[in-house]
């Protein structure tokens, strides 16, 4: 069963070419599985029935009852099997009738324009850090902003390099994106003074990375998590919503639609596979949609009403 899960887990990497979260997420959880199925006396990919694999599942619910991770936990149980008899290591697959539970459709929190301002002005702020290392406000400024104008994800920021900005032609090269699928992005005019800042404080050292962290090196996803979390709740823009660096990226694609992008270009600019992915980032609320309504020009005129 491990050699299985390790050719998966390579298979995942290299063939598939998903991102590291989610393929370490597979990984964690299809080990979780098996040590799961060993406690249950089955040693054997052929041993695995059905009801095995539910009861799991209905395990894991007890740990991650949200419907996404439940889906997740669904979606990992079935591509591992699906994977083992397409490679001669089952001959049916017992994870076939599996169904991912239905996930309710919510709107992602967003931030409106004052609290976006409130987040982008808190590096530098007084009294939001006891120790600031040299570089770091230069360097939090351009994280923040690179989130909110370039709608980069987490690790799309962190695996920039140098060389992946060209500050002459006013764009950023996305090598390190989901998927594999490179993409360019342009940088707004607004983000040029912030690399020219950062360039200037930047520690003179071998590191590739764009971002460094406090070492030298290239900036790592907890510290990212955890400055943007700090500034987060210094501006109190997380006091009533679910606000993480994912957020941001919505607010880009908001402002691009409301600034008359199109989908197709949208999607482009946040590298979506599916168009699907880029409508759930553009959803409005139902009073954006009566404004939108409301501003519509009234041609007709009124029928006079008899006296």
């Amino acid at each position: 069963m491990q050699n299985a899960l390790n050719d998966y887990i390579l298979y995942c990497r290299v063939e598939r070419r998903l991102a590291e979260l989610t393929w370490k997420a597979y990984e964690r959880i299809l080990r979780s599985c098996l040590a799961f199925l060993h406690e249950q006396g089955i040693s054997g990919l052929a041993e695995v029935r059905t009801r095995d694999l539910r009861a799991f599942i209905a395990d894991q619910a007890e740990s991650r009852p949200a419907p996404s991770s439940q889906a997740q936990t669904v979606v990992a149980v079935r591509c591992f099997f699906r994977f083992c008899v397409e490679n001669d290591y089952l001959d049916r697959d017992p994870a076939y009738v599996l169904r991912t539970p239905k996930k309710r459709e919510a709107l992602p929190d967003v931030l409106d324009r004052s609290e976006l301002t409130r987040l982008l002005e808190m590096p530098g702020t007084p009294g939001v850090w006891e120790r600031v290392h040299a570089g770091k406000i230069e360097r939090d400024r351009l994280l923040l902003a690179l989130f909110a104008y370039s709608g980069l994800r987490r690790a799309e920021i962190i695996g920039l390099d140098l060389d992946d900005v060209d500050l002459d032609r006013r764009l950023i090269r996305v090598r390190k994106a989901k998927g594999g699928k490179e993409r360019v992005v342009p940088i707004h005019p607004g983000l040029l003074p912030l690399f020219f800042a950062y360039a200037a404080v930047r520690p003179a050292t071998p590191e590739t990375a764009l971002l460094l962290g406090v070492m030298g090196k290239r900036l790592r996803e907890s510290v990212l998590a955890i400055t943007f979390r700090h500034y987060a709740t210094a501006a109190g823009v997380n006091k009533r919503k679910r606000i993480t660096p994912h957020t941001l990226r919505h607010v880009f694609a908001t402002e691009l639609l409301s600034g008359g992008a199109n989908l197709r270009q949208i999607q482009e600019l946040l590298g979506h596979k599916h168009l699907d992915s880029t409508q759930r980032y553009t959803r409005v609320n139902a009073h954006q949609l009566r404004g939108a309504v409301k501003r519509l020009p009234w041609t007709v005129e009124h029928p006079t009403r008899a006296a």
